[in-house]
């Protein structure tokens, strides 16, 4: 029975690491600094859909994840109805800001606060949150697997028709 318990508590884990989780609720404004100091509100970008990326440079799963944000970012860069942030989570500026050199990292960078951990309920990352032009959240995923952009692009699609 211990063993079909842990087991249990395995599976539960990897298939919540993975989840979509569809939302209704109203996202959370927040005000962040970026890399270059300035600060950055989940309200400025009233209006747009919102595609945010609370990470970590010392998480596998969200390196794994970085070069498909990237991506899609690059795809939508020059629309102006969406937005990507990435929440780096406590981690120092000078660490952060080397990372996405490193990585090429193109999309906007905010360095979190305990408010924002919070307010989003952020228990583990990568986690992923889109927010439609209302300022909902649409979407919420848990973790990454490769081909998961293909639903952020769906996802993003979909609030942009």
């Amino acid at each position: 029975m211990k063993l079909f318990n842990k087991i249990l508590s395995v599976v539960l884990f990897v298939m919540l690491m993975f989840t979509n989780i569809a939302c209704a609720e109203q996202a959370t404004n927040f005000e962040l600094k970026d890399l270059s100091g300035k600060t950055v509100s989940l309200e400025d970008f009233k209006g747009k859909v919102v595609f945010v990326d609370f990470w970590a440079t010392w998480c596998p799963p969200c390196r794994a994840s970085i070069p498909a944000v990237e991506e899609l970012y690059e795809k939508y860069k020059d629309n102006n109805d969406v937005c990507f942030l990435g929440i780096n989570l406590s981690e120092d500026k000078d660490t952060v800001a080397k990372f996405v050199e490193k990585q090429g990292i193109t999309y906007k960078i905010l360095l979190s606060n305990n408010k924002v951990i919070t307010d989003y309920g952020i228990r583990s990352i990568p986690a992923f949150f889109i927010i439609d032009k209302n300022g909902t959240v649409a979407n919420k995923y848990l973790g990454y697997r490769q081909g998961l952009e293909t639903n952020w692009q769906e996802n993003i699609k979909a609030l942009l028709d």
